[in-house]
């Protein structure tokens, strides 16, 4: 971290995941020397609220050492402790802080972890200094949290995803981002299909090996083709550029061409991407979020140059898939 962190957009972050979380008694941000850098309880003020930041600090101090021990060479993690009548978890998403969370014991593993990776992951943003990152907690993180608890199933599953949508709208910068972690400034129109593949380990005993189909926005050039693309799809993006106006109305084009071809029922993400142009962007959230509804589908905002939302997209089709699995 070179400069100062944006201690109110952390705040917001922390606040929003207690008020998400009914389990939750606290959480803390800090450093991977254990050192609290924000916080938030359900006991805003008070001798309880100084008692659970104890607990917290208390618990850093006993396992920071085994973190490191354990973790040294990851920098993404998550694990739970129980103790007492407390649960503890603590989660990383990068090289910068560790999330920690007490939490009522009844409270869902599942929910703790998806929720710890997602608010973990945006924490790792603002600490690279991003001042537009959004706090607001997609619904797609809502729904992978309350869906059924229980062992994911062992092995490796193979999942066919397609991206589709007009030229220009950030697919292509998705997939790169997603695969490499990164953005490329330049430009290069993707003209027919491009095959990319990627690994996402779930956990040690399950990955979901994506296979992404990268498909050209020509909309009426590519046409007569593109049908055979679409051909045995598990999942589909559906990308818009929320900077373009009308470029909403396209969903329901692309979508009626993948139902040419698919004839199961798959999931479908509409995908707002550039929602880190914050001054050009002029399709809402609302207008999308009536779309989404109207045709039975989730979506997600997401911004392929800083990564944010980026990994739970794919997360989400990822974890469709092996329900279905």
């Amino acid at each position: 971290m070179e400069s100062l962190p944006n201690i109110d957009l952390l705040e917001s972050l922390l606040e929003n995941y207690m008020f998400d979380i009914d389990g939750a008694i606290a959480v803390a941000i800090c450093d991977r020397d254990g050192f609290i850098i924000a916080s938030d309880s359900k006991e805003k003020a008070g001798k309880e609220s100084d008692f659970v930041m104890g607990a917290i600090s208390a618990f850093l101090d006993i396992y920071i050492d085994r973190i490191k021990n354990e973790f040294q060479t990851q920098s993404n993690f998550f694990n739970i402790t129980s103790m007492q009548d407390k649960k503890f978890a603590y989660c990383s998403m990068g090289s910068h802080s560790i999330l920690t969370t007490i939490a009522d014991p009844t409270t869902s593993d599942l929910e703790l972890r998806i929720y710890s990776e997602y608010i973990a992951g945006k924490v790792e943003l603002v600490l690279e200094g991003l001042d537009n990152v959004s706090t607001e907690i997609p619904e797609i993180i809502r729904v992978l949290s309350k869906r059924r608890e229980g062992k994911l199933p062992k092995g490796q599953f193979t999942s066919k995803l397609i991206l589709t949508g007009d030229f220009r709208v950030g697919k292509s910068s998705l997939i790169k981002r997603f695969i490499e972690n990164r953005f490329d400034e330049n430009y290069i129109a993707t003209i027919g299909v491009d095959i990319l593949k990627k690994s996402v380990v779930m956990d040690e005993e399950t990955i979901v090996n994506f296979v992404l189909w990268d498909i050209g926005g020509q909309i009426n050039s590519m046409a007569p083709y593109r049908h055979r693309f679409y051909e045995g799809a598990s999942a589909a993006f559906i990308v818009i550029d929320r900077t373009r106006l009308n470029n909403l109305e396209s969903v329901k084009t692309w979508y009626k061409e993948i139902k040419k071809s698919v004839s199961h029922n798959i999931p479908v993400v509409i995908v707002g991407n550039k929602s880190d142009l914050q001054d050009g962007i002029v399709i809402s959230e609302e207008e999308i979020k009536v779309v989404a509804k109207e045709l039975g589908f989730h979506y997600i905002l997401t911004s392929a140059l800083t990564g944010e939302n980026v990994n739970e997209a794919f997360l989400y089709i990822a974890y469709r898939f092996i329900e279905k699995a």
